[in-house]
């Protein structure tokens, strides 16, 4: 297994091979991204590891959590997409997982026949809150404890403003180009 130190080393000779294959794109612009990508995978890959005693991905562990804030427990599949960043098909897949584990109930809006309604179930409420008490919330904790209060300030001031930036680029259709 790649540790991480290896890792941040071969994000850095990538970084200078790009830049050297990029005319005029400096490695400063290329490693955080980079960096950003690893983050990603890894912190999947806790999260995933985390939960695989209760039988449930990080994906629908997450999906599950953010119905659970819902008003009433309840919302689209369209605003679950958006909630918690993933396409309508991948979001579709995982809706239906959480459908044949009973953790959520699916059924045809009342104003209009043609969308759905998604509720969280007793039972998909019992599992968020167990994996959050007794897994994801002690992990996070001990995992961000690392951290300064103000590097996590730093952070999720970035992390917003490359949220932001991203969000205009598609939105105005200039991402990608």
């Amino acid at each position: 297994m790649t540790s991480g130190r290896q890792r941040l080393n071969d994000i850095n000779r990538s970084s200078d091979r790009l830049t050297a294959e990029l005319e005029g794109y400096p490695s400063n612009e290329i490693r955080p991204l980079l960096l950003l990508r690893l983050a990603d995978r890894l912190l999947d890959t806790c999260f995933t590891r985390m939960l695989s005693a209760y039988s449930i991905s990080a994906s629908e562990y997450h999906m599950l959590a953010v119905l659970d804030v819902c008003d009433g427990g309840t919302s689209s599949p369209g605003v679950l997409s958006e909630l918690v960043g993933q396409t309508k098909a991948n979001t579709t897949r995982i809706l239906e997982l959480l459908l044949l584990k009973k953790l959520i109930k699916k059924k045809k809006n009342s104003m209009d026949a043609r969308r759905h309604d998604i509720t969280i179930t007793k039972s998909g409420r019992d599992c968020v809150k167990l994996c959050t008490n007794s897994t994801i919330g002690p992990e996070t904790k001990s995992m961000m404890e690392k951290f300064s209060s103000r590097q996590l300030q730093e952070l999720e001031s970035l992390l917003g403003q490359l949220i932001l930036v991203l969000d205009d680029k598609s939105r105005d259709g200039s991402f990608g180009a």
